[in-house]
């Protein structure tokens, strides 16, 4: 884009006008005609703003920048089916640690420099140290998770410090898992899901049950340092979806009763109400599926 044809360069105050004021840019076919025009997005923008910031200052020509935000990309938060049907694609290693990051929220980097003395095995609870710009972070894991990282534990050699693999590793056996489950159960979209949208899908699932739908709860679970950040999230959740529970009576009185009440409330059921002699607990089935 030849910006010295469409406005006065020197002129700091109406370059930036100009700029800002752009809507769209023509697409160049390959026969350097063009064929179409495309959206400008807000980052193209505050790239052509930042350039001509260049300009001015080798140019001595004063420039008060506009500040502009650059949009994020819409995310896109896998269904419990489609994360399962992944996992079940990779090996038992590796299965264990996407489980762990679709519980977690966790990035692959995080998990990376996560050091055993951040991981209580007795309490299944991992403290994370946030990259990316997000905070610290203390979780403790459903115990079917925390069973899985004990066995991950055990065959981890006694001198390594830190114990899961490096995310470019992650990522490559993310890719192949992906492939093989999209090929397997003819689903191409699974062939589509990054990684990284395990965090996408570990928010979503906290917002809609351990978080009540709280979007401050939720910044917390996700480590954002802005609410905005949450808040973004939280678009792309479908909040009209149906709710399917799974439902448990537990009768009272009984020699076992403490101990499934107990067992439920470790699975992550939750009790919700008590008549006749019983109490209910309920729980996600997203949740009895990971």
């Amino acid at each position: 884009m030849k910006l010295a044809e469409q406005t006065d360069l020197f002129n700091s105050r109406e370059t930036a006008r100009h700029i800002l004021n752009l809507k769209r840019l023509p697409h160049v076919t390959a026969r350097n005609k063009p064929a179409d025009t495309k959206p400008l997005t807000k980052r193209y923008i505050k790239n052509l703003l930042d350039t001509y910031a260049i300009f001015c200052t080798a140019n001595q020509i004063p420039y008060d920048k506009p500040k502009i935000r650059s949009e994020n990309p819409k995310q896109i938060i896998p269904t419990t089916e489609q994360v399962t049907k992944i996992m079940s694609a990779s090996s038992s290693k590796y299965s264990t640690i996407y489980v762990i990051m679709a519980e977690t929220a966790a990035e692959g980097e995080e998990l990376r420099q996560t050091p055993k003395e951040q991981i209580d095995l007795e309490q299944g609870i991992i403290s994370l140290t946030g990259t990316k710009g997000h905070n610290n972070g203390i979780y403790r894991l459903r115990p079917k998770t925390a069973d899985l990282l004990r066995k991950y534990f055990a065959k981890t050699t006694s001198q390594t410090r830190y114990i899961f693999p490096k995310p470019k590793a992650l990522g490559d056996t993310w890719r192949r898992a992906r492939t093989e489950a999209a090929n397997k159960f003819s689903e191409p979209e699974l062939a589509k899901i990054p990684m990284k949208n395990l965090r996408n899908y570990a928010g979503a699932i906290f917002y809609k049950t351990t978080g009540k739908h709280d979007p401050i709860a939720t910044m917390r679970f996700m480590r954002h340092k802005r609410i905005d950040t949450t808040l973004h999230y939280l678009q792309t959740i479908n909040l009209d979806e149906p709710e399917e529970y799974i439902t448990v009576a537990i009768q009272l009185g009984t020699p076992d009763t403490q101990k499934r009440i107990i067992e439920y409330s470790n699975a992550g059921y939750t009790k919700i109400t008590e008549a006749d002699g019983y109490q209910y607990f309920r729980i996600l089935k997203t949740l009895a599926q990971q």
